[in-house]
Formats: C-alpha cells, structure tokens, sequence
C-alpha cells in the first residue's frame, strides 16, 4: 500500500512539474520565417543639405528605431539608416534596416524606393521601394531574398516622424 501511494506520489509531482513548464519561445530562423512582415519605427536622428537647383530640393540622412513583427506575433527591435533625394517631401531614397536577434543573429534589408504624395497639405507621403536581404550573420548567414515594400510616413522626414512599412520577400538562390 505504501508503495502505491509513494507511486502516485512521484506520479503526480512529475505530471505537475510537466504541466507548469512554459512553452520555448519561437526562434526566428530563415526555415521559419513569413518573409510577409511590417514595421513600425519613429526618426531618432535627421540631417540634410538643401540643394539649390529647385525649391525644396533636399538630400538627407536619418536613423530611427522601432520594432518589426514576424509571422503576427514575434516582435524583434530593429534600427534603420536611410538616404534621400527629396523634392518637398516626394523623391528616391535608400534604406537600410539591420534587424538583430537575441541568438546574435542579423540580417540587413536594402530598399530602394520613391516617396510620393506630399505636398503643401499633405503629411501622409507614401513609399513603394524594392528590396533585398543584403547580409545575414549567424542563422541568416548565406541566406538571401527579395520582393517589394510599401508604406507611409506621417510628416516630412524629421525627427520623431513615425513610418509604417510592409515588406513581402521570397527566398531566393545564393549569389
């Protein structure tokens, strides 16, 4: 009798310990990730020159610092650096976005793109740009996509602007 109750015991002490572990958190991996994802991130840092050929003609810099979301759930922290040939607030620009994972893994995507819709009434530009994943390390090392993104910008590239992004990429072969 002594026996079975030290049985049952044991047997509830490991169903319990079983039943209270948490579940591994998701590691994003390039096996494993929706290349369909958005960001959100808000200007940190802006400079720029202005270019004396046409009214309004600017060429800048700026960095921000937001957060991306993977697959609907997984929230990494992200910064971005981009270039720009602004006239008022419409034009070519480049971006850069390093996207770092808690394993030391990263990956950089390039956009290039045009911002268009701004105007004297207008704050809300919107962005259509081409990318590609440049450079992985770790995880992401010798991994590579492309697609396109899309997205606005609630003012003129300034800082504490905020932007809002979608990209949708597919793996492709190594370079």
């Amino acid at each position: 009798m002594l026996k079975k109750l030290l049985f049952l015991l044991l047997l509830c002490i490991t169903v319990n310990s079983f039943a209270q572990q948490t579940p591994h958190p998701i590691v994003l991996q390039p096996s494993n990730i929706n290349l369909k994802f958005s960001l959100k991130y808000q200007i940190s840092q802006s400079s720029f020159i202005d270019v004396p050929d046409t009214v309004g003609h600017r060429l800048g810099t700026a960095i921000g610092t937001g957060v991306a979301l993977f697959n609907d759930s997984n929230s990494i922290p992200f910064k971005s650096y981009f270039t720009y040939d602004y006239t008022g607030g419409n034009g070519v620009f480049v971006d850069y976005y390093v996207f770092a994972f808690p394993n030391g893994s990263s990956f950089t995507i390039q956009a290039y793109g045009t911002s268009q819709g701004s105007g004297p009434n207008s704050g809300n530009p919107l962005f259509q740009a081409t990318t590609l994943l440049s450079r992985g390390t770790g995880d992401f090392e010798n991994f590579y996509a492309q697609g396109v993104m899309s997205g606005n910008r609630n003012s003129i590239v300034e800082e504490n602007a905020v932007v809002r992004l979608s990209f949708d990429m597919k793996a492709m072969q190594q370079r």
